[in-house]
């Protein structure tokens, strides 16, 4: 069973930045948010920035037996109603085991019952055909679409905006 806890030490920091070990990864993950390689500067300003910002940054754990072990990684933003999922990872040696469908799960679960909304979206590269198929799966539907966000070296990402149908 995975469950959040909140996002907040310096372990949960360090882990991080092991995790992001590409400036590839990094804009898949973080879009522009943050500069290659991750440092400690940048996530705890991260961090502080949520707390002014209304959003919530967790790690998700796995808990066998009363042991746990940090799978993932995910971020709520919240803008008044209107609930964005974000900077969602799942570490690379835990994929293919289905968290990435718990964890959005788990998100709009907790969504539902802590926090008053009237809309949840998340926002994907349109080249992540699995997240996309995976959203999709989960009741999203894709509502717009940017062509050429972002770049990297010579390729051009466009971006889409899904919102869960009710």
């Amino acid at each position: 069973m995975i469950q959040l806890e909140k996002f907040e030490s310096k372990e949960d920091i360090l882990r991080l930045i092991k995790w992001v070990d590409s400036t590839r990864l990094n804009i898949i993950w973080a879009s522009d948010k943050f500069t290659f390689p991750l440092d400690e500067d940048q996530l705890v300003c991260y961090l502080n920035d949520a707390k002014k910002n209304n959003i919530l940054i967790f790690k998700v754990l796995e808990v066998i037996n009363n042991k746990a072990i940090v799978v993932g990684h995910a971020e709520l933003d919240i803008f008044e109603n209107d609930i964005k999922i974000s900077r969602l990872l799942i570490d690379k040696t835990q994929r293919g085991k289905g968290y990435g469908e718990q964890m959005v799960k788990l998100l709009i679960k907790y969504i539902h019952k802590n926090l008053n909304h009237t809309s949840i979206f998340l926002t994907v590269f349109t080249f992540n055909k699995p997240a996309i198929a995976l959203y999709e799966k989960l009741g999203f539907e894709t509502v717009e679409i940017d062509p050429d966000f972002m770049s990297y070296e010579s390729e051009i990402w466009d971006r889409q905006k899904m919102i869960l149908k009710n």
